[in-house]
């Protein structure tokens, strides 16, 4: 009991009365102001994966205000029997509630729009706009107002599962319904998973430290952190995205890092300290100073690391590298700002697991065939770089078997399921209402609706050949044109402004795009469909809708991982050269360093991951733990130096004092983000798995290969 009592003397009593009564405070005052004035709900529309200024959102931009449209949700209704009466009776029953929903401004289905079910058949639009190719299932298009369509959404989910029977099997698609549903998975993972991970981060930090006051510390100085980063980021005009929504627990994570690795040089200097019998009379502020520096250059390679993601025109992507450069300055803040007031408060001790430690002729073993098959493992997965779907289906974004992927692959089946618009004009700069641009139009249609990944076409020739099946007396007599003058009056809904320009020399396309089983990349895919328009006389002038938005996000994505991984190591061979001090240092960090990207990407391409938006930032992550580790091992090389020792044995002395917070840090964050694979949401699953090997790797690499690469004697002594 006295002994407890002197350790408290000597280690706290540098501590003013009350600073960490004072932090916690902070940390409530920080939590209100986020709960009133932060909106923690992720924003995700059509739109929000580019800025206003990106190429794609602009021609989107010239496709709406040149051919006025509406989002669409798609009812995909299967029966045994469309012809039914008791068919017809349900799909008219549920045309008319859905036309009650708040938010809905027009419905087209066989009990709108076409004269009657036989009328459907054989109309040349209204059978591919309302009909299934196999004449399975029919279509309820459901045209929304604004882009704010949530609460429809929800109105509709209702009514759909009131009216779903077995006979009358009603699936969902269309880009406000899928939108909605990534925003749904967004905002549950974001409430429970990451707040769930962050307790387990907590859980693991009080087994390993054994001190309530140190718990307490490392929750209260990574929860402001967390929230001092979305207050500002919020005080900025940066909303949650599809990406940031994890940015909480990536802050989390950094600020812990700086956290872990001082809480062990602490642990380490009172070990030290009781060895010689001379205590510190400020442990924590000796803690700080030492791991100050690698601390520093920690955060400035994490900083700079999410910085390469700033020059990517991918909104989402650049959203995460100012949250995460803002993140990254916080965290370190908060850190060397708050935490050193607990460690005055605690008193260091060992755990079981500390007790149970490797010994000192452990670390000095060089473990050559150990790294060489760390090595060999990194170069292997590596092939797989090139086998990288950074384009995956629609349908990988939701898990198989469940309801709403079932429903998405049978509307996708029934005709497509991503939309994509085509803007089209005669290469001849003709005008498109006379009769051999007509035939022009319905040939190229025909073509486009034999490309392998297109599902329904909808297009001006379908309409004029509606108004040419148009029962009225002398009917024929009618001009083109004025059949798109007709069309563009209030009486039918100005439809024909929808598919044909004022001066008549551009036409819209729409596309129902297949997404399962696509081979190609999409943006590959709508060249090829360039290629079509260009071979039946017709040039593309504008590109619009989620499947080609999707196309070129995918395309940023990879073009991001190329140019941020790039930047970083660039950057990444600087520091390490000033870090090391060596050209052998230097060399040895930036390889162990690449064995982590590597493997990660190299094995989700060997195994078919697929890389979406939302899981590709796993590697960022990942990177900058294995700089954090790799940083903090070299200097604690490099006071071995200080203290006489040299080659071999400066490692072996680095290792010894560092491996705690390498193996430690990384056991935390693993346990943390184990939890995201339980999520329902592919993207979040992805986006944990994918962490969990690269630790496993960043914990191989730096305590294995670096040191052997960096310090084992070349020549065998004779």
């Amino acid at each position: 009991m006295l002994d407890v009592i002197r350790k408290r003397a000597v280690y706290g009593k540098a501590l003013p009365l009350g600073v960490h009564w004072v932090m916690l405070v902070i940390v409530g005052v920080l939590f209100a102001l986020v709960a009133t004035f932060v909106d923690l709900r992720p924003v995700v529309d059509e739109n929000f994966f580019f800025s206003t200024s990106d190429p794609g959102i602009q021609q989107m931009k010239k496709i709406e205000h040149q051919f006025p449209s509406q989002p669409e949700v798609i009812l995909t209704v299967s029966s045994r029997d469309m012809s039914s009466s008791r068919y017809l009776g349900r799909i008219q029953k549920l045309t008319q509630r859905v036309r009650s929903i708040g938010g809905v401004s027009a419905v087209k289905s066989l009990a709108e729009g076409p004269k009657s079910f036989g009328d459907a058949i054989k109309s040349p639009f209204w059978t591919r706009l309302l009909i299934a190719p196999d004449r399975k299932a029919s279509n309820v298009i459901i045209f929304m107002k604004g882009r704010h369509t949530e609460v429809p959404i929800r109105k509709l989910e209702q009514l759909v599962h009131e009216l779903d029977a077995r006979d009358f099997r009603i699936h969902v698609a269309g880009p406000p319904y899928v939108v909605e549903m990534l925003r749904r998975s967004l905002e549950h993972d974001f409430r429970y998973f990451t707040l769930t991970a962050i307790v387990l981060f907590g859980l693991t930090m009080a087994v390993l430290f054994r001190s309530v006051r140190l718990f307490v510390g490392m929750l209260c100085t990574c929860a402001s952190a967390v929230l001092l980063t979305l207050l500002l980021q919020s005080a900025l005009g940066h909303k949650i995205g599809i990406l940031t929504v994890n940015l909480g627990t990536i802050v989390f994570i950094v600020a812990l890092s700086h956290l872990v690795y001082m809480t062990f040089n602490w642990q380490t200097l009172a070990d030290r300290a009781h060895r010689i019998g001379k205590e510190s009379p400020d442990l924590a502020r000796d803690a700080r100073r030492m791991t100050f520096s690698p601390s520093l250059w920690s955060m400035v390679c994490a900083s700079l690391g999410f910085a390469s993601l700033l020059i990517v025109q991918a909104k989402p992507l650049r959203e995460l590298g100012f949250g995460g450069v803002l993140g990254s300055l916080v965290a370190f803040a908060c850190a060397y700002l708050m935490y050193p007031a607990f460690l005055r408060w605690a008193v260091p001790r060992k755990s079981k697991i500390v007790e149970a430690e490797p010994t000192h002729a452990f670390w000095a073993r060089r473990f050559p065939m150990l790294s060489l098959g760390v090595i060999v493992l990194g170069i292997g997965l590596g092939f797989g770089l090139s086998k990288v779907n950074t384009d995956p289906s629609l349908l990988d974004y939701f898990k198989p078997h469940r309801e709403l992927r079932d429903g998405l692959e049978f509307v996708d089946r029934s005709g497509g399921s991503n939309p994509l618009t085509l803007v089209v004009s005669a290469s001849n700069g003709s005008r498109l209402n006379t009769d051999e641009a007509y035939q022009k139009m319905w040939r190229l249609h025909g073509a486009l609706e034999n490309e392998k990944d297109v599902g329904t076409v909808i297009s001006l020739p379908t309409l004029l050949a509606e108004g040419d099946r148009d029962r009225t007396p002398f009917s024929f007599f009618i001009s083109y044109e004025k059949m798109m003058e007709i069309m563009s009056q209030p009486k039918y809904a100005r439809i024909g402004k929808s598919f044909v320009s004022e001066d008549r020399k551009e036409a819209v396309f729409t596309l129902r795009m297949i997404e399962a089983h696509r081979t190609k990349y999409r943006v590959d895919v709508v060249n090829d469909l360039r290629a079509v328009c260009r071979k039946y006389g017709f040039t593309v002038n504008l590109v619009g809708g989620i499947y080609y938005l999707r196309g070129r996000l995918a395309k940023l994505v990879a073009e991001s991982l190329v140019t941020g991984l790039f930047w970083l190591n660039l950057l990444f061979v600087v520091i390490a050269w000033i870090v090391a001090r060596s050209v052998r240092g230097a060399l040895a960090m930036i390889a162990s360093l690449m064995l982590v990207p590597l493997s990660m990407l190299g094995g989700i391409g060997w195994f078919h991951v697929p890389l979406d938006v939302i899981s590709a930032p796993a590697t960022n992550v990942c990177i900058g733990i294995a700089i954090d580790s790799m940083i903090h091992l070299v200097f604690g090389v490099r006071r071995a130096q200080r203290d006489g020792k040299k080659g071999w044995n400066a490692w072996v002395a680095g290792r010894g004092e560092q491996w705690r917070g390498i193996v430690y840090s990384d056991l935390i964050f693993a346990v943390g983000f184990a939890i995201f694979a339980l999520s329902d949401f592919p993207p979040t699953q992805r986006f944990g798995l994918v962490i969990l090997f690269g630790l496993v790797v960043d914990v191989l690499a730096n305590l294995f290969v670096l040191p052997l690469l960096g310090g084992a004697p070349l020549k065998k002594r004779g």
